[in-house]
């Protein structure tokens, strides 16, 4: 799953934008201050050349580190890889993924938390230094979940080696960390059902399980490119409303169907009055609907349904602005037939997170260097590290891409590409690569303050950029 889209208005800093850039108009001339700014900071931190710096550097230690990663992942880290996709399961329900992961942690010499927020598939790894922990705490992030299929469920984007990526960069670091006596902390954190709603790590967020982490970083198979992002805003899939409409009637049979109050001519009322206002709305806007209950039988009168729908747009301000729309929308249908519409928002709403040129770009050479396939060096509009975003606004972090398919993520095909050549070696670089970042993090204090003052500057900057959105629209939306 993927989702202000300065994203887009990022993408356009260059003279010709790429073509697969989201961007409005407005939102370029609302954030075109702010584009200035994030410029000049990228010109004075000069990521692309500290990256290479660092990735060109002859460090002993990182060497080693690296080697016992590549240890870590051959020695049963892929054979966990492998077990998970094999055994797939679905959002909410990674009961044996959770067992078999959180057992080999405790192994590993972790301690583990079950069920934060309240979600009994997600849990924290915790493991610190025995040199204490006054120092830097390192979180990685943990996918396990599989896609619902329409034969079978699978693995086919690649969550199966998302958790024992991170483990064997862990695991690297900790016996780093232990020889040299550097203080720290490691986080593993077991996030469930990213590809159902409503949002696990949104969840999570809110009951604060992602404090006091000083960097986060998760790897994503990716079968398309080699890739990494410009600095900014953004998400990879348009900010997300998932709301549920569900009316509610009276039911009757359909021989006195006077008597009832038909909650499916409501749902479809509402339906074609969404398609209706499609022509005062931006072109930008995506809303996709489903009607997943209608009724039980032909002769009865449905007195409940429901639709179903994702809205999206580039940006959350004028989302919310279609949002309303879509609200009235239903309040209307429901006037007009006598029901009642009841609004469920629990399937979450996903926002852009932050990108930091600071950690794409070591992100990038590091994974060009050990060895990563179809490498596109366009930079890509700014999409966040992590697809809910709101945490992604709280703790800098970067997300891994090294191309791991020849074929396109939520397929069949892809789940192949998991136990293959291709496969293993591109979650060998993630792991390396992401052992790699955070030991530069740790053990840099030039790199690690370079992070933290661009990620303070971007935060500030995230609402001056909505500013200047909500006063670009005030007109056309009227507030």
């Amino acid at each position: 799953m993927r989702r202000i889209s300065l994203a887009a208005a990022l993408a356009t800093l260059a003279v010709a934008a790429p073509a697969f850039a989201q961007s409005t108009a407005t939102e370029r001339a609302a954030a075109k201050g702010v584009l200035d700014q994030l410029d000049a900071l990228q010109a004075k931190l000069a990521p692309t050349a500290m990256a290479e710096k660092l990735v060109a550097k002859k460090d002993p230690e990182r060497e080693k580190l690296l080697t016992r990663v590549e240890a870590s992942w051959k020695g049963g880290m892929q054979d966990l890889s492998d077990w998970i996709g094999k055994h797939p399961e679905t959002g909410w329900k990674e009961f044996k993924s959770v067992d078999t992961l959180t057992k080999v942690l405790k192994a590993q010499g972790y301690s583990i938390e079950m069920g934060v927020a309240d979600l009994k598939t997600a849990f924290v790894a915790s493991w610190d230094s025995p040199a204490g922990t006054n120092g830097p705490t390192l979180g990685l992030i943990a996918e396990y979940d599989a896609l619902r299929g329409t034969q079978v469920d699978f693995h086919g984007d690649q969550h199966n080696a998302q958790s024992p990526v991170a483990m064997a960069a862990a695991q690297g670091l900790m016996q780093f960390m232990s020889e040299k006596k550097i203080p720290g902390r490691i986080k593993i954190y077991g996030t469930p059902a990213e590809e159902v709603g409503p949002p696990a790590k949104v969840i999570m967020w809110k009951a604060g399980v992602f404090k006091g982490a000083d960097i986060m970083i998760r790897s994503h198979g990716i079968g398309g490119q080699t890739s990494r992002t410009r600095a900014g805003f953004g998400s990879c899939c348009l900010n997300i409303n998932e709301v549920k409409f569900i009316f509610k009637g009276r039911p009757s049979h359909q021989m006195s169907s006077w008597n009832g109050r038909n909650a499916l001519e409501a749902a479809v009322m509402f339906y074609t009055a969404v398609d209706h206002i499609r022509s005062s709305l931006r072109p930008e806007v995506s809303v996709q609907g489903v009607i997943p209950e209608g009724g039980i039988a032909p002769n009865v009168v449905p007195d409940r349904a429901v639709v179903d729908y994702y809205i999206r747009y580039p940006d959350e301000v004028y989302l919310a602005h279609v949002d309303s729309m879509m609200v009235h929308a239903a309040k209307g249908a429901a006037m007009a037939t006598g029901t009642t519409v009841e609004i469920d928002r629990g399937g979450g709403e996903y926002r852009d997170g932050v990108s930091l040129g600071t950690l794409e770009e070591l992100m990038f050479a590091y994974v060009k260097k050990f060895g990563a396939i179809r490498v596109n060096n366009e930079p890509q509009r700014p999409s966040g590290y992590e697809e809910t975003g709101w945490m992604a606004r709280d703790v800098p972090g970067v997300g891994v891409t090294a191309a791991s398919s020849n074929f396109s993520n939520h397929t069949y095909e892809m789940t192949a590409d998991n136990y293959s050549e291709l496969g293993h070696g591109a979650f060998l670089i993630d792991a390396k690569t992401e052992a790699a970042i955070l030991y530069d993090f740790l053990t840099d204090a030039t790199f690690r303050t370079s992070v933290q003052t661009e990620f303070k500057t971007l935060a500030a900057l995230f609402d001056q950029y909505l500013a200047g959105l909500r006063a670009a629209y005030k007109d056309e939306i009227g507030r």
